[in-house]
């Protein structure tokens, strides 16, 4: 028995409604600070992190306790908070901050509430690029408002035309040697794009891609993306995790059009 069937149907649409509610709050505050300015840091890791990270992070926190107090929250930039708490909001206030920093409109917003580990709600949004992808478990996936549903593949179309859009081969480097597994699978499928943000994931989301992999992702990159695939009629495929000192577990998954989404898990497992 799926454990989201303990969520009441009603309890599910006002956790949808709120998300949205939340995302459009998150995205007023983002144009507004690029449009004023931002300061922009570097972390340990060298990773970019902007004012607009923190503060975009910090209001929607002071939502979401305000809505909901006795849920826990899991973001980027500061520590968890009821970490005890059957729902879990997780969130990544600016998925592609180094795209942010450089005015490049592929960033996004990820914003998602997870039930016992379980996805119930997820939102990916694109504030400069207006565009939208949400949806909560048994209420199927809309892209700006507009139900969305995915087409799957014939088998005898994957031949190297399908469009697989993948992160940099610095993803699979970062965390592991797993270069080779990125080389393999530009080989297999030469008319991939590359983006190092959730505009992949929401594109998988949309059909606009026919599947998307990504690799070395913490929980709050990927939090939406499982219940956003699913309920549009997608599959989504976890393909290793492994922890990482400092930072936890990550992750690397294939989402998207089922058939094709089969077919690169196989081929994952063939390369490792």
């Amino acid at each position: 028995m799926d454990i989201r069937n303990e969520i009441p149907a009603h309890d599910i649409e006002r956790f949808h409604i709120k998300a949205l509610e939340f995302s459009s709050a998150a995205r007023s505050l983002v144009l507004s600070m690029l449009a004023a300015g931002f300061e922009v840091k570097r972390k340990p890791d060298n990773s970019f992190v902007t004012s607009v990270d923190l503060k975009v992070e910090a209001h929607l926190r002071e939502l979401i306790h305000l809505h909901f107090p006795d849920h826990g929250i899991i973001g980027e930039e500061y520590p968890p908070a009821n970490p005890q708490a059957a729902y879990q909001w997780i969130m990544d206030p600016i998925d592609g901050t180094e795209d942010f920093v450089q005015h490049l409109p592929t960033f996004g917003s990820i914003l998602a509430l997870h039930y016992r580990g379980e996805p119930v709600v997820g939102v990916i949004d694109h504030p400069v690029l207006d565009m939208r992808v949400s949806a909560a478990f048994g209420l199927g996936a809309h892209y700006n408002g507009r139900h969305v549903t995915l087409t799957d593949l014939d088998p005898a179309a994957i031949d190297g035309t399908e469009r697989v859009m993948l992160p940099a081969r610095a993803n699979f480097i970062k965390y592991s040697d797993d270069g080779h597994l990125f080389d393999a699978l530009t080989r297999a499928h030469p008319n991939h794009r590359i983006y190092r943000s959730c505009f992949a994931h929401a594109c998988a989301v949309t059909g606009q891609a026919d599947a998307t992999v990504d690799y070395g992702n913490p929980i709050w990159d990927f939090a939406a993306s499982r219940i956003l695939i699913e309920e549009a009629g997608g599959k989504f495929t976890v393909v290793r995790t492994w922890d990482v000192p400092s930072l936890g577990w990550v992750y690397g998954s294939v989402f998207g059009k089922p058939t094709l989404v089969d077919r690169l898990v196989k081929h994952f497992k063939k390369e490792r």
